[in-house]
This record gives structure tokens, sequence and C-alpha cells, in this order.
């Protein structure tokens, strides 16, 4: 590899939300961006996270120079505990906020953060990584420490946006360095790696200060308790939520696992400054409805999740009342918005009085919209923009936009993962792909579940399962008893036991005639039943449910 250009080779997060991870390739070495997860949708049943795959990583481990982490978001470094483990021994970068959530995340695993090589880096810091030089640049998020890259080679600088929008209000007061963006602009920058999220939108993304009214407005109004539902991660939403209810004479109490630990180590960190005591969940009972604000994880509708729960009526220490009132700090993640929309049909018909943008003004979005996109461009003036952290749709939403601001539509490439995009003074382009894609997490198991396996979890979800049981001698071949037919998920019990025996039945007819033939051999016996049963099955209720037969040797 020569010093003629910078690879860049995203292992994830284009074409796809989630499962954020950048190389950058420069003078044999390689710099990593990130290492986020992806949460399944229900085309994956199941599987608890998706990870980038590391093969490619794994075949140039030698190469690795650092690993850089842009903010604390799970989409950016919750895979690091699984990188980790096959990795421990490579530098790590970051903000402070940053590196305690990842430290939190890996004790669950367990690995010890004090055992890693890490790094606390502060915005406006340049740190030496290889032979790349890499600054940290604040940017606006819904996470403190969030913060763009401007990575330099020899060759030239390469501008990571990060995940980010331009809030000149900021809650803690620290706005973004615009002038290091105009600078490496004047400077001179070969590419601008952008965020993508929401360059349909027009106008600027609004400022985290403007939530505060509609926030104050329910709290002024709401007779009951009032539940508020946002990502742990939003520390500043977390921090207006505290002191609001402050204001109004209200306690506050936190409940979810991630809720309690992000809030935890925020404040430890001091970047939550709760006004008051923050109460025990088990507290709660001790106050008047009225005094009381719970703030909780499941805004995303996560049946597990604390929100999610209490729409059940599956929480131990919270059951919904008539004059409760819940707020939805958040927009559903693409995807999620059927899992969103069934927890608020639930509060609503428990009571609640149920409070979500557009139609309440409680939430703002941490990604920049168009003008955001294109006053980035204009500072950095890069030679080649590349879409970089969304969809499909939004990158082409994005160059769009690119147009707009004076770019022609060839000079932007649009990546998939696993692309080597090459890039130099001179020119920019796809020249290659390697190994890359998504790795599954299913329990303790890590890409052990594969498409066979999907498809037949699909196949059990979808059309049930009929187990059907026999014995045969193995030195004869002769069928000593059964079939035995049990199934699941497949007849609704009134119509189970007719049908049942009739299928009985016609599978025994079948195995008479092996009785009368011996010398049946197990794969024969099988696939008689399968073939018997299936087509019962399909010319009775035109149904194809999963068919196991279980063959027992004496």
């Amino acid at each position: 590899m020569s010093k003629d250009d910078i690879k860049v080779i995203p292992l994830g997060g284009v074409c796809e939300i989630g499962k954020n991870m950048l190389l950058y390739e420069y003078d044999e070495r390689i710099l990593i961006v990130d290492c986020g997860v992806m949460f399944p949708d229900e085309e994956l049943p199941g599987v608890d996270l998706i990870i980038p795959d590391f093969s490619y990583l794994r075949e140039n481990r030698e190469r690795i120079a650092g690993l850089v982490l842009t903010h604390g978001h799970e989409d950016h470094v919750g895979a690091m505990a699984y990188f980790l483990r096959e990795f421990p021994e490579v530098s790590i970068y970051g903000g402070k906020l940053t590196l305690g959530i990842m430290g939190g995340r890996l004790r669950e695993h367990p690995i010890d953060p004090k055992s890693l090589n890490t790094h606390e880096v502060s915005p406006g810091q340049t740190v030496e990584i290889g032979p790349f030089s890499v600054e940290f640049i604040r940017v606006g998020h819904s996470i403190p420490d969030a913060c763009g890259l401007a990575i330099t080679t020899e060759l030239g600088t390469i501008v990571q946006s990060g995940d980010f929008k331009f809030d000149q209000t900021p809650v803690d007061g620290r706005r973004p360095q615009f002038d290091r963006f105009a600078h490496h602009g004047e400077q001179g920058v070969l590419a601008l790696l952008s965020d993508t999220t929401n360059a349909g939108r027009a106008g600027m993304a609004g400022s985290e200060l403007t939530v505060r009214p509609g926030l104050e407005r329910i709290f002024a109004d709401a007779p009951g308790r009032i539940f508020v539902a946002t990502f742990a991660s939003n520390i500043h939403r977390v921090q207006q939520v505290l002191d609001i209810a402050a204001l109004y004479g209200r306690r506050v109490a936190f409940t979810g696992r991630s809720m309690l630990t992000i809030s935890k180590i925020a404040e430890e960190l001091g970047y939550l400054k709760p006004p008051q005591p923050i109460l025990d969940i088990e507290q709660i009972d001790d106050f008047a409805d009225h005094e009381l604000c719970i703030v909780m994880t499941g805004s995303q509708g996560e049946p597990m999740a604390a929100l999610s729960k209490v729409a059940r009526n599956q929480n131990r220490f919270i059951e919904l009342r008539d004059n409760d009132s819940v707020i939805f700090s958040s927009t559903p993640i693409p995807g999620n918005e059927g899992a969103v929309f069934k927890v608020i049909n639930a509060l609503s018909l428990s009571g609640a009085h149920v409070y979500r943008t557009p139609h309440h003004n409680v939430h703002v979005s941490g990604h920049g919209n168009q003008e955001d996109l294109k006053l980035l461009l204009n500072l950095c003036r890069p030679k080649w923009p590349v879409p970089y952290h969304g969809e499909a749709r939004h990158a082409v939403s994005y160059a769009d936009l690119c147009e707009e601001v004076g770019y022609k539509r060839e000079e932007i490439p649009f990546l998939q993962v696993g692309d080597v995009l090459s890039i130099s003074p001179d020119n920019c382009e796809i020249i290659g792909q390697v190994q890359a894609g998504s790795v599954l997490v299913d329990g303790l198991t890590i890409g052990d579940v594969g498409h066979s396996v999907l498809r037949d979890r699909r196949h059990l979800a979808d059309d049930g399962v009929v187990v059907v049981t026999v014995i045969f001698d193995k030195q004869t071949g002769v069928i000593l008893d059964g079939p035995d037919l049990t199934q699941r998920g497949f007849l609704h019990q009134p119509n189970n036991e007719d049908f049942m025996a009739r299928a009985t039945q016609r599978v025994e007819e079948k195995l008479n005639d092996l009785r009368r033939a011996p010398l049946a051999d197990e794969q024969g016996i099988s696939r008689l039943i399968r073939e018997t049963l299936a087509d019962f099955v399909w010319s009775n209720v035109r149904r194809k449910p999963m068919i196991l037969p279980v063959v027992l040797e004496v």
C-alpha cells in the first residue's frame, strides 16, 4: 500500500441506520472510527444484536494503529465488547463520557476497562495515531462529548462529521466548534464524510433548549404522575427534566437498566447535575402523585424496557392510573414505529395522557437538517463530499443538497458496506471490496445464527411445528410403536384433537406398510412421515407447518 491515496472502508453505517464502523487506511496502517451495534427487526427472530464483521481486521490486525470513538451512543460504541474480546491490545481514544459509557457496557460482559489502553481526549485536542493526526471537533448532538473528526495525513485532510447538528444554544453552553471546521476548509479538505440522517428535512435542526417550554407546559398542567421516556444517553434532555421537575415541586426517580447505569456514570463524571437527590423507584409510594416524575427507558417500544412493562401492567413498582401523563421525548427510529404505537395504544387504553412529537413540542432531533448539512459543506468546502451514516434514501437526499451548493452528481460516491473508497487530491472512486457484513449475536453465541437458522425460526413463527415420534427396532427394521403426534403453534385447541387424530391415522396407515415390509431405515421412516403428513396437512387446511420426525432406535 502506497502513500498515493487514503482508503476509506465502511464496515457498517452506510445503507443502514446503526452498526457504525469506518476504517481509514494510509501508509500500511489502519485507523478505526467507532464500533457500534444495530438492533434487529422482525425479520431476525431471536437475534439480540447485530455487529460488524471483523474479518478484514483479523486479517490485518498488525496494521491497526488505533480506534477512535466519536460519541457514546450504542450505534457507535455498542460493539466494543465484542471487538475487544479479539483485539484487547488496540489503543482507544474518546471523550470522558464516551469512555465512561463504554466502560459501563464492558463491565456487563465482563471486561475490566482498567485493563485497556484508553486515552481520554477533549474537544479541540489533536492526537497522533500512527500516520494519522486526528483532531476532535465539538459538535452538537443528543449526547455530550459528541465530536467530529479532522483526520490528517501527509496526503491531506478528511473530515468526518460524526452524528451532528449545529445547536447554537446548547444546554451546557458548549457550542460547536465552527471555527475548526472553517480552519480546515481554508487549509483544504480532501473529503467530507457527513451524517445524512435528516438530509430530507428542511431548515435547521432545533436547539435542545426549544424543548423546555413544551415540557414545562405539561409539568404545569399534569394532575398526576409524569412519566418521561427518552434515551438514557440524552443527558441534556434528562438534565432539563430534572430542572423542570424541581421547579414544579416534583421528585424524580429513574427506572430501566440503561437509564440507571448511564445516569450514574454521567453524574459521577459531572455531566448530570440533579438539583435534588434522585429517588429510588421503591420510594415512589411515599409521595403523592402530583409530587412525582419518573424518567425511564422504552421510548422506542422495546418490549423489555421499563415503559413497555408499565404499559402491559408488568412493572412491579408502577401501575398506571387515570391521571398519569406519559411523555415520549423522542421520535421512533426507522423500523420501530409499530412497536412504539403499540405501547402508545396500550397506555391510552389504560387512561394515561400521552404526549409525543409532532403533536407536542417534547423532542428535537440530534441530527442536522438540510441547512446544517449545507453549512458544514460550505465551512469545509471538501473536494469530495461523501454521504455516510444513513440509509440509501438519505444518501440520495444528501447528494441533492450537494448539487444545490455546486457539486456535480458524478463527484459523489455512494458507498455500501465493505466498499473500498480510494481518495486522493485527483480522484475519488470505489476500487474494490473487502469481506464485510453483519454478524448476529444471539445470547452468548456470536455469528452462529445463519440464514438456515433464521429460515427455520421464521417457519416456526409463521406455521408452527408438528412432531411425530415412532420407535423402531434397529436390528430388524420393524416399527414397534407410534406414531405419536404433538403440535405447537399450528392449530387452535378446539380444532386440535379431531384433526390430529385423523393425521395420526393417516401416518399410521403409511407406517403399516413398513411393518409388513421390514428392514426400514431411520432416513426412510423420517422421509415417509414428512411426505405423508405434509400432503395430508396441505390438502386439509392449506398450511405448511414444520414437520419433525423423531425416530427412536431400540
